[in-house]
């Protein structure tokens, strides 16, 4: 259930005053103890206005309901809404949704349920809802926002006036007003609605008003799609810029019989679909005059960008334009960047004249991250979409101990001197793991405000909604999307304090905080679940299961704290579990790390019917953990039986011209003393400061081998990269797919006493972030 404060009233004077004093909401009696004010209020008032309202509280007050009753009507125009706004809008405008909101937790409030009319009772309070207020006279015109959101919501002690310059700042006014009595929405879940509970509610004299830092913010994710209330109460709207891949929506594949040359090239022949030639004069005036009929179709910002992957064009033309200097770091090929922001440039010269209201969005990401090195100076309508998907996720922006978030910051300093308009597209979860609490609130804290800073219009934020692992961080995220201004740590203070109470409120701060700089002070930066045990050490396991203790006898009592501690222990239960069948997988023991998978995922598969997690947390569990735990507990059930685990230090060397065969790095005789000694199962390269490179990789291990055993063989849990064996020189085998587990024969290789391992890893791809070569453990089984 909803957390309920319980004075005796909540009254709008006293909210109003204690507003004035920099608190934006307080039942009667003072607010809740460890309560403290949002920050980013606005308000018109001063000091005089201040101690006017402490002299006279029980006059000013506007009732809105009275001792369990009714009293105000809310007023909105149109209550049945005309079938064009229907089909347009769905089942009910704008305003009457404002208005169904505030009838919706008033009456959570006070337990009365408010009217609705479409024309004010005479002598009866009212609350004015979108049109009919500004039909009363509310202004809105004054508050100077780009993106047409302004709100203001204003009492004058007889009336209320609410509403918004679009649809969802109408919405977000009433929530603005249930915040101003002590409602917040911090979880977009039934546990997440936290409101006082009192017989009576009032109103002082008011004058609230607000605007978005940034014109566009989206936060969004797979199942969780829409605009949700949560989403709109914390921030979610603005101008609707497209940036999803998009160039298929505006030249016919239809055209290639006739005119070949706007398609792309590769290997000398032109290929139909919706890659193009973008040094093709003519391509672009076909493209441009698309993307028109798209705008006058509706779409008023679209998006200007490729398909997703790497079907570049590779005509003379088109490589002529790119920079051979230039490198994209994470995959080592030449950047493509200076091609595709001179395609832009054109299209939107040409759409500038026939639409210049439209702002054409484009992603930096892939081959064209990095920033154009031509010097040139695109034109205003453009905005460049950097998309970090190949960068660290742990870490902020310019953070000096992460490269990655370093070389992120130069990246963006240069979008910045060569467009007037960015936007940052990125990713609010651990990506390719979404089990194990992980905490983005020191890179919020940082990465909006400097993001505002540097010209940032707009944040596209992909989120997975698994509160009970990041919820802490998306509340703080969109938050700070709409004011970048805004003090985040009282945002959190409250958070905690609302949500928990202030004794388990306090517990479940430093839980987070405790996790969140574990993030912070991590120096490995590889993506899904490779970097978990660095995070999730054994100390920090035994603290934060401490504090969840604590926290949950300091809830004790009060059955809604209660539940809240309750759904983030769940968090934690799956860190544990994961370690623990880390563990078992390092010893080489398949039985118990199967027996620790299978209750993990029978956790996630309930918690999800729950409504606690997403379908990607079984998808990505079941993907990167599950086949290979299966695959190693089949390879070592009986009949068959581990002989040994391998050791997890190997000699390793790169081979950047892939001559290691010819020069014998196979071969049992071939002395390796050079090549550099690395661990593979219990940590990624990059967590030991090696780089990831693509390119072939070789890596070497001498074992003693007793007695080969029946029937001998290597089985490889997992190899980032495609990957042969030799034993003693011998090829034993080679794996059929990257990442996959896999087993190479042994019999008639492996002898009594030493024996050498050679294997060699063609890394020359990327499929995960900071890893590359042997990532678990190779098994000496008998089969």
């Amino acid at each position: 259930m909803p957390r309920r404060f319980s004075p005796q009233s909540v009254s709008g004077v006293h909210a109003g005053v204690q507003a004035l004093a920099g608190c934006s909401t307080v039942a009667a009696g003072g607010p809740p103890k460890g309560w403290t004010p949002p920050s980013g209020f606005r308000c018109r008032a001063g000091l005089a206005l201040l101690i006017a309202a402490w002299l006279c509280l029980p006059a000013a007050a506007l009732d809105v309901v009275r001792d369990g009753r009714a009293v105000a009507t809310i007023v909105v125009r149109e209550l049945a809404a005309p079938a064009a706004t229907k089909a347009k809008r769905g089942a009910e405008s704008a305003d009457q949704r404002a208005a169904g909101v505030l009838v919706d937790w008033i009456k959570k409030i006070t337990g009365a349920e408010l009217a609705v009319a479409e024309m004010p009772p005479a002598g009866v309070p009212s609350i004015f809802v979108g049109a009919a207020a500004i039909e009363a006279g509310l202004r809105l015109d004054d508050i100077d926002s780009p993106s047409r959101e302004g709100l203001r919501v204003v009492c004058d002690g007889r009336r209320v006036l609410l509403a918004g310059q679009n649809d969802t700042a109408t919405i977000k006014a009433a929530c603005r007003l249930l915040e101003h009595w002590g409602c917040r929405y911090y979880l977009d879940h039934p546990l997440g609605e936290v409101f006082p509970a009192s017989p009576t509610l009032s109103l002082a004299t008011l004058d609230l008003q607000d605007k978005p830092g940034f014109v566009y913010r989206h936060i969004w994710g797979s199942q969780w799609s829409g605009d949700t209330l949560w989403k709109i109460w914390n921030g979610h709207g603005g101008i609707p810029l497209n940036t999803g891949h998009a160039w298929g929506n505006y030249v016919s594949r239809e055209l290639f019989e006739q005119h070949p040359e706007y398609f792309r090239q590769r290997n000398g022949r032109r290929e139909p679909g919706d890659w193009y030639c973008t040094s093709n004069p003519e391509l672009r005036r076909v493209f441009a005059r698309g993307v028109s009929d798209r705008i006058e179709a509706g779409t008023r910002h679209p998006s200007l960008s490729p398909p997703d992957g790497r079907g570049y064009c590779d005509c003379d033309g088109c490589n002529a334009q790119d920079d051979p200097h230039s490198r994209e770091p994470s995959s080592g090929h030449v950047c493509i960047t200076n091609r595709y922001v001179d395609f832009y440039q054109d299209v939107a010269q040409q759409l500038q004249v026939t639409h210049p209201e439209s702002i054409l969005n484009f992603y930096c990401y892939a081959d064209y991250t990095q920033a154009p090195t031509s010097g040139i100076r695109l034109a205003p309508n453009l905005c460049a979409w950097v998309a970090p998907i190949r960068y660290c996720r742990y870490h902020r922006i310019g953070d000096p101990a992460c490269p990655s978030r370093w070389q992120l910051r130069e990246l963006l300093d240069g979008w910045a001197a060569s467009v007037r308009q960015i936007g940052y597209r990125t990713y609010n979860y651990n990506l390719a793991e979404c089990c194990v609490p992980v905490s983005l609130l020191s890179v919020w804290k940082h990465d909006i405000p400097f993001l505002r800073d540097k010209g940032c219009i707009g944040i596209n934020l992909e989120t997975l909604a698994n509160w009970q692992i990041y919820g802490p961080h998306i509340y703080l995220s969109i938050r700070l999307a709409y004011d970048p201004r805004a003090d985040a740590d009282a945002i959190m203070d409250e958070y905690f304090a609302g949500l928990y109470g202030s004794q388990a409120g306090s517990l479940l701060q430093q839980y987070w905080t405790e996790i969140d700089q574990a993030c912070v002070r991590l120096r490995t930066h590889s993506g899904s679940f490779y970097a978990l045990h660095q995070i999730y050490t054994p100390d920090l396991l035994r603290r934060l299961d401490d504090l969840l203790r604590r926290a949950a006898a300091a809830a004790d009592g009060d059955a809604t704290f209660a539940a809240r501690v309750a759904f983030a222990a769940e968090g934690l239960k799956n860190a544990q579990q994961y370690i623990g069948l880390r563990d078992s997988m390092n010893r080489g023991d398949f039985a118990e790390a199967q027996r620790g998978y299978d209750a993990l995922l029978a956790r996630s598969e309930a918690n999800r019917s729950q409504g606690q997690g997403n379908h990607y947390t079984v998808a990505y569990l079941k993907r990167f953990v599950g086949t290979h735990i299966e695959a190693g507990a089949e390879a070592t059930r009986a009949p068959a039986r581990m002989l040994q685990v391998l050791p997890d230090e190997w000699r390793l060397a790169y081979d950047q011209a892939d001559t290691g065969l010819d020069q014998g790095y196979h071969r049992p005789d071939f002395d390796d003393w050079s090549w550099t000694l690395v661990a593979t199962y219990s940590d990624p390269l990059d967590a030991q400061r090696l780089p990831d490179r693509p390119t072939v990789m070789w890596y070497r291990v001498t074992i003693d081998v007793p007695a080969p055993g029946r029937r001998p063989a290597l089985f490889f849990t997992e190899v980032d990269g495609d990957a042969r064996v030799w034993i003693n020189g011998r090829e034993a085998g080679a794996s059929e797919k990257k990442r996959l587990p896999f087993t190479v024969d042994a019999e008639g290789a492996l002898k009594p006493g030493r024996n050498t391992i050679a294997v060699r890893v063609d890394h020359s791809s990327m499929t995960e972030l900071f890893l590359g070569g042997i990532i678990r453990p190779v098994l000496l089984i008998e089969r």
